[in-house]
């Protein structure tokens, strides 16, 4: 009897206490990747899926310069990267390379964001339809957000283009961030601002902001901002995060980080988490996340090639 309580004792706590993992954030500390990445390492801890994992940081590049590192960790199930839409389209557009989406493995979608296009409170332009007809009337509209081929960048092409404007006349300055765009919007430096809606949502319920359009296909409960699509023009966006591992994974090993995700993504401490930053909880397990990649990809090409930024 006491052989078998110690065993099961063990059983416990070895399933309790699974093993660390180190995060890479491709990007710099306090934006959207580090806050996913810590929210992760916070989680696992908590919940004992990965109690111990740590954060490290590799800036620039749109995520591609940490990513080309961490593909040379291939076999290595303890190494995990967040990422999403805009590093796929730096992979796209980087002119060094060196990265490719199979040389990862996809482990599961987690968070969904929806861009939203912003003006000044004092601007001229109170709908979209105002802002898509001055666009084609004054091409030099200065137009901004974060880098160039982000998720903001690529919303604004796909709605100047859906209603019909040259999307090759837009002007895009890129800020280091949603944050610094909206602050340069209003120190006069930029006409309109595409933003994360939790970065613009407090400047928007303030008043000194006004916000034109959401990039989500439908309403969102508690978000007074229409879409584009019901204002009839026919333009969405979803600025996703997912996780990833380095290829070259054995079965068993995928298979212990799917388990070890779902069970994050359905925790309450994740789903606390996700409250606190404003953004939307959406998961999809490996297999399925990597058929929606099947697809997005093309899909960021195609919006790339439209801007001019790719072939």
């Amino acid at each position: 009897m006491r052989h078998l309580l110690l065993l099961a004792t063990l059983t416990t706590f070895t399933a309790a206490h699974a093993d660390s993992f180190k995060i890479l954030a491709p990007a710099t500390t306090g934006g959207g990747y580090d806050t996913m990445a810590r929210n992760l390492s916070k989680t696992l801890d908590a919940t004992k899926l990965g109690a111990g994992s740590s954060v490290y940081n590799v800036p620039c590049e749109g995520g591609v310069v940490g990513l080309r590192d961490f593909v040379k960790k291939a076999g290595q199930g303890d190494q995990l990267v967040v990422f999403g839409l805009t590093t796929i389209a730096a992979m796209i557009t980087s002119k060094e390379g060196g990265v490719d989406l199979k040389d990862l493995t996809p482990v599961a979608r987690l968070v969904n964001d929806y861009e939203v296009l912003v003006v000044p409170a004092s601007s001229p332009y109170r709908t979209l339809s105002d802002l898509t007809a001055a666009f084609k009337s004054n091409p030099g509209l200065r137009f901004g957000g974060a880098s160039v081929a982000s998720a903001g960048h690529l919303f604004t092409g796909n709605v100047l283009q859906a209603s019909g404007g040259n999307v090759r006349n837009l002007k895009w300055i890129p800020s280091s961030g949603n944050l610094q765009g909206i602050k340069a919007m209003l120190g006069g430096e930029l006409d309109v601002v595409s933003s994360s809606y939790g970065v613009a949502e407090p400047d928007i319920k303030a008043g000194r902001i006004r916000a034109l359009a959401i990039s989500a296909p439908s309403r969102i409960d508690g978000v007074n901002v229409p879409t584009a699509r019901e204002q009839g023009v026919d333009a969405e966006l979803v600025n996703w995060r997912g996780v990833f591992a380095p290829s070259g994974l054995g079965s068993a090993e995928r298979a212990k980080l799917s388990s070890t995700f779902s069970r994050l993504a359905r925790s309450k401490e994740w789903r606390d988490l996700l409250v606190a930053e404003k953004q939307n909880s959406f998961y999809q397990p490996a297999a399925t996340f990597g058929y929606f990649l099947d697809r997005e990809v093309p899909r960021i090409q195609g919006l790339l090639r439209d801007l001019g930024l790719s072939r």
